[in-house]
């Protein structure tokens, strides 16, 4: 197994921002894309990784996995529940590895996840122009030109607007819609778990309401909440994405700061990227991240119990946790920290502040996703 290891930075992965001034759209019509040339890099950092992605949108699996390794935080109050239950998602799991001892920990699903970051990419498709668009005679149409056309896509929302062509929809797949089939994600997480038990890091919360005309307050309703620096280890695998489309989602992670139960309960969250790796296989699991990270914590002195975490101390867990859990690998591995991980995201900060070069990139990047026409063996069940 070939092993490669940059070192690691303390320096934290940032939210990135944008210029509120409506974007420069470009009018001219763009051609598909020749499936045998490879495209140019749009991030020069990510050049050294090349090999890692696919040149094109594949029609067959390759399994070329590039992993985002990251922690979210909560920075408010937030609720991890399905839709109208009052009581948060909780689990019984093995405290760590090594520490099996049973705890209750609060779960994240994998939906509350991607659903949010699936919904700040379309919104930033939206904003730069993407929408409208067209396909004719080979050429992906926007704006007047893409409205003249009778077969148009006007817009592409979850769970029922989907276009099936933009970006999203090829990356993170979709269900059946209109007659199109279905398309398996390319991305792929799963649920992810606190690293302290869930007693610690809860709080009801009641809230009430004062009747102006009576001057009398009565209880609403009592809610579950999640307390702000609470860390749940995460595990975003993309497979044979092309660099442009693993930019995308990398930005999309960057970007998102709202997760949890949807409408106004939802909290503030912010994604710490540990790490970027390149491998032939999958690397492990979300639980197992978390309970890694748990017996580090605790083989160290740390009392889970009385302690709250800081992002520092899981930085410099992280390392050894990482290794441990990749050292048995069955396949190629290679682990970006440090300057290079750094280097990487500060490219998509500076892809993402610069509206220009923004909108010409994810106009490009739909050009290729809307030139993508999958055969019929393709469309699969979800």
């Amino acid at each position: 197994m070939g092993f490669t290891t940059i070192p690691t930075a303390t320096s934290p992965a940032c939210g990135v921002s944008i210029n509120s001034r409506k974007p420069p759209v470009p009018k001219r019509r763009h051609r598909r894309q020749n499936s045998s040339r490879r495209r140019k890099m749009t991030l020069k950092t990510l050049e050294p990784y090349q090999h890692y992605f696919i040149p094109v949108i594949p029609r067959t699996p390759t399994n070329r996995y590039a992993s985002i390794i990251l922690l979210r935080e909560t920075k408010s109050y937030a609720i991890f529940t399905t839709e109208g239950g009052e009581q948060q998602d909780v689990e019984q799991v093995p405290a760590g590895l090594t520490h099996p001892e049973p705890i209750t920990r609060l779960v994240m699903f994998k939906r509350k996840q991607v659903a949010p970051e699936r919904r700040t990419g379309k919104a930033l498709l939206r904003q730069y122009g993407v929408f409208p668009y067209a396909i004719k005679d080979g050429s992906v149409l926007y704006g007047d030109e893409a409205l003249r056309e009778k077969n148009h896509y006007d817009d592409c929302y979850l769970t029922e607007g989907l276009c099936t062509h933009c970006p999203d929809c090829l990356i993170y797949g979709y269900a059946a819609v209109r007659g199109e089939g279905a398309r398996r994600a390319r991305l792929m997480t799963d649920t992810c778990f606190t690293i302290r038990p869930y007693e610690i890091i809860q709080k009801q919360i009641k809230f009430n309401v004062i009747d102006e005309a009576a001057h009398t307050s009565g209880t609403i309703t009592e809610y579950d909440y999640t307390t702000p620096g609470v860390f749940l280890p995460a595990v975003e695998t993309t497979v044979d994405l092309t660099a442009d489309e693993f930019v995308y989602v990398l930005g999309n992670i960057l970007r998102t700061t709202r997760y949890g139960k949807e409408g106004s309960r939802q909290g503030f969250v912010r994604n710490h990227i540990l790490a970027i790796a390149f491998s032939d296989v999958e690397l492990f699991a979300n639980l197992e991240f978390t309970q890694a990270l748990y017996d580090a914590l605790v083989d160290s002195g740390k009392d889970l119990a009385a302690d709250p975490l800081t992002l520092d101390e899981l930085r410099e867990h992280a390392p050894a946790v990482l290794d441990r859990l990749t050292s048995g690998l069955a396949g190629r591995l290679t682990l970006v920290t440090g300057e290079g991980l750094e280097a990487i995201l500060q490219d998509v900060r500076a892809l993402n502040q610069d509206e220009a070069r923004l909108a010409g990139f994810l106009r490009d990047l739909n050009t290729q996703s809307a030139s993508f026409a999958p055969s019929p063996s393709e469309s699969v069940s979800r």
